[in-house]
């Protein structure tokens, strides 16, 4: 199944290949993070532009991974807190998006979605969100200041 609205995602995820994860894999953690990608979860699985995220784990343990590439290079955030640049959890994520990206949900596809819907629908929906996790609300008030890795330079994409 092809993933929805890939022309909003980036080059480098697009054109990124099992092989080239696998270098990579066998370079920073010795070939460790395929056998843990095997044996886990990746759940929430999310790919928006040139960033995917998802929370990585298995029945003890589970870690909220973040990457982003840019051209050649990536960068990560993981909840585990590793000494490593990029560790086995996020080399982990790295091996589902290319082998399984169209079950990463494209939050462009889900914006395009909102897009069109009417300020009464967006209203009820945020109501129920913060109904459901009131923790939220700060979210919708807060105005959020882009990281460096957000800043859109192309606007026009």
């Amino acid at each position: 199944m092809p993933l929805k609205n890939n022309a909003t995602i980036a080059v480098e995820l697009q054109e990124l290949g099992y092989e080239q994860v696998a270098a990579f894999d066998a370079e920073v953690t010795d070939g460790e993070a395929l056998s843990y990608y095997e044996n886990s979860q990746i759940e929430n699985a999310v790919v928006y532009r040139n960033k995917i995220s998802g929370r990585v784990g298995n029945f003890f343990e589970n870690y909220d991974v973040r990457m982003t590439l840019h051209g050649q290079e990536m960068s990560s955030t993981c909840s585990c807190e590793s000494e490593r640049k990029i560790c086995m959890h996020a080399i982990a994520l790295l091996y589902a998006w290319v082998n399984d990206a169209p079950d990463f949900l494209n939050i462009s596809s889900v914006l395009a979605d909102i897009e069109k819907m009417d300020k009464a629908t967006l209203m009820d929906i945020v109501a129920n969100i913060i109904q459901q996790q009131p923790h939220m609300a700060d979210i919708f008030l807060a105005r959020k200041k882009l990281d460096w890795d957000e800043i859109d330079l192309d606007p026009q994409s």
